[in-house]
């Protein structure tokens, strides 16, 4: 009986331990190479996330053409006894208009849908030198 309640305790305790250590602090958002460019100039815009997440849905890219992508980058690692784990959905853009620009918020579900903020881009008319 002694090991019977030994062998409850362990498994309560992993069980506990697996609970805890879920990275909670998930984290879902979007990160671009350059903020203003010109017209016709390419950049990168990455949507990551630090878990396994199905179902992603990007924005609408109004106001670019999508010249590349999507590609889809994974990372597992484990440091120090921890998991890390990163999901990135790559595009590379091109703006076809100017002015102030917003991509929109993508999706991605994991337990519950997560959702980035939208960032801005701006395509001024003017590009001034440093010369």
């Amino acid at each position: 009986m002694k090991i019977i309640k030994i062998f409850l305790v362990i498994i309560l305790l992993n069980i506990t331990n697996s609970l805890f250590s879920q990275n909670d602090s998930l984290r879902f958002y979007t990160k671009v190479s350059k903020k203003t460019l010109t017209i016709n100039e390419k950049f990168r815009v990455d949507f990551k996330f630090n878990a396994d997440g199905n179902d992603f849905n990007p924005p609408n890219f109004e106001g670019f053409k999508v010249v590349g992508g999507p590609n889809q980058s994974v990372s597992n690692m484990y440091v120090n006894g921890k998991r890390k784990y990163n999901k990135t959905y790559s595009y590379f853009l091109v703006p076809i208009k100017k002015g102030l620009l917003s991509i929109g918020s993508a999706s991605i579900e994991y337990d519950r849908v997560y959702e980035t903020k939208s960032v801005n881009i701006n395509v001024p008319r003017i590009i001034k030198s440093n010369k």
